[in-house]
């Protein structure tokens, strides 16, 4: 299935209105015998501005059995930027791509992993996005949905709600509508400190009962003493795992804190390089489940058979990899919107590409239609495109 051509095409996306608060400000660590650095949440309005056009550029992976995939490079606010940005990446990557062949997804994975590295990309995203393409082509023309090409293993998991850098009440709150909703667990990202982080906690356990999985992410918060500390008395209220209790370059003090615990310790979501950055901390027993990195499927895939090779699980992924493998156990659900200063356009360009996995009934449903399984506008890309490169 060669691939014919590379074509971008700049989409208006209608009036939008840009407007952005902030997630978190930084903080000095409440209670703290030393000066370190934590966060806390942002207080103030925001940015908003008035209504104007947004724009977003549309890459189309084309092959010369007439098959196509599309998906959302880039988007933003000026057109001028944006085709600055498509002609970039077209020049530099129609060499790549344009006469391979589509299904020969492993050798253009291992060109883009080092193409990281000598384009100087400041992002993997593309690469990404890339991967992601071409799997959902081979899936059209297989006639599968990419999660039964991957190998199969189930069409739903367990889905969890999770909520960050949030109040004392407004997290109960949340967990009280992550079990009203049917949600088979419930995660804080709570950054008030070792002791207001214990205090919900227990107050989360007696909240949502001893059924629901309740998980804790301080977000990196912690020393060793005092994720060890935090995660002793967790393990007392039954949860799952603590995730992100240390900056996660400091492999042997999560070794320490994996050591000292019987619950589970997740790293790697800030640290990239993965799957291959995961074997020192994997092979030193420093962690016990991965965050999904991976660059693409491709790369997902290779970090969640590393993972089970060392008996530990991965944590993450594309909804097709989760439903393919055996050990990513849960699907994470946001309790909030998506808090980047661009989401207005990210929203809007969704609504042209949209994913169709599902959550309901506590579940996360993966898609059973041919590839990626999305619902995609053409008519809406056609009559909304300014620029075709």
């Amino acid at each position: 299935m060669k691939i014919e051509a590379l074509q971008i095409d700049i989409v208006e996306l209608g009036s939008l209105v840009p407007e952005w608060r902030p997630l978190r400000t930084m903080q000095e660590y409440p209670g703290s015998h030393r000066v370190k650095f934590a966060h806390r949440p942002f207080e103030g309005e925001g940015i908003s501005l008035e209504p104007r056009p947004g724009y977003a550029s549309v890459l189309r992976i084309q092959t010369a059995e007439g098959i196509e995939s599309p998906g959302v490079l880039g988007v933003g606010w000026g057109l001028e930027q944006l085709e600055w940005e498509a002609r970039t990446f077209k020049l530099q990557w129609t060499p790549e791509l344009v006469g391979a062949d589509a299904l020969d997804r492993e050798y253009t994975w291992h060109k883009m992993w080092m193409a990281r590295r000598y384009f100087h990309m400041p992002s993997t995203a593309p690469l990404a996005l890339i991967d992601e393409l071409l799997w959902d082509l081979t899936g059209i023309k297989a006639g599968l949905p990419v999660h039964k090409l991957l190998g199969g293993f189930r069409n739903r998991v367990p889905a969890y709600l999770t909520e960050t850098a949030v109040s004392f009440d407004e997290a109960l709150q949340s967990a009280r509508t992550a079990k009203e909703q049917g949600y088979h667990g419930f995660k804080d990202h709570s950054i008030l400190g070792v002791k207001a982080n214990l205090d919900l906690a227990r107050e989360l356990r007696a909240t949502v009962g001893d059924e629901m999985v309740l998980m804790h992410d301080p977000v990196q918060q912690y020393t060793v003493d005092e994720a060890i500390h935090v995660g002793r008395e967790l393990e007392k209220l039954g949860y799952l795992w603590i995730e992100e209790p240390l900056q996660e370059s400091d492999i042997n003090g999560l070794k320490r804190v994996s050591d000292a615990l019987d619950m589970h310790v997740l790293a790697l979501e800030s640290v990239q390089g993965a799957p291959y950055l995961a074997v020192p901390y994997l092979a030193a027993g420093a962690i016990d489940i991965v965050r999904q990195t991976g660059i693409g499927i491709t790369g997902q895939m290779k970090l969640a058979n590393l993972a089970e090779m060392f008996g530990a699980t991965c944590h993450g992924g594309n909804p097709h990899v989760v439903a393919a493998v055996r050990n990513d156990d849960w699907w994470e659900h946001a309790a909030w919107p998506a808090t980047s200063p661009d989401r207005a356009l990210v929203a809007a360009a969704s609504e042209m590409i949209r994913a169709t996995h599902r959550v309901e009934d506590g579940f996360m449903y993966v898609p059973q239609t041919p590839g990626l399984g999305r619902e995609i506008d053409w008519n809406a890309l056609k009559e909304r495109t300014v620029l075709s490169l």
